[in-house]
């Protein structure tokens, strides 16, 4: 449930997954690790090393999963710096999509790939 002064019309689910962020546009930037410490169905909330601006579009890479947004709120929180990034694109099923993509292609390999464990949700 929540509390009077909340807002959010989607509940927030906790978690501790890690992802590589990417931020995209005019010199896109080098990959750096982060972590996934809250998702909902429209957006998450990214621990990373370096900040990053307001409206900067950013690519989220996690297990199995990539994630297309832009980033609407930065924190600075001790050594780390907390990404609030609205989603607007997800592809789930990476390794499922390249395993397909390799037979069509004739290179599909004779053992099948196990497929990663998707995000883990703490409640």
């Amino acid at each position: 449930m929540q509390s009077p002064g909340e807002r959010r019309s989607e509940p927030r689910l906790k978690t501790n997954a890690p992802v590589i962020v990417r931020l995209l546009g005019a010199g896109d930037s080098t990959p750096m690790g982060g972590s996934i410490l809250e998702i909902s169905g429209r957006g998450l909330l990214v621990s990373v090393a370096s900040p990053a601006a307001c409206g900067t579009p950013v690519r989220i890479e996690g297990e199995d999963t990539l994630l297309l947004g832009e980033i609407c709120r930065v924190e600075h929180s001790g050594e780390q710096w907390k990404l609030a990034v609205r989603v607007r694109h997800r592809l789930k099923g990476l390794a499922e999509l390249a395993r397909l993509n390799r037979a069509l292609l004739g290179s599909e390999t004779t053992r099948p790939e196990p497929a990663p464990a998707p995000f883990r949700v703490d409640r």
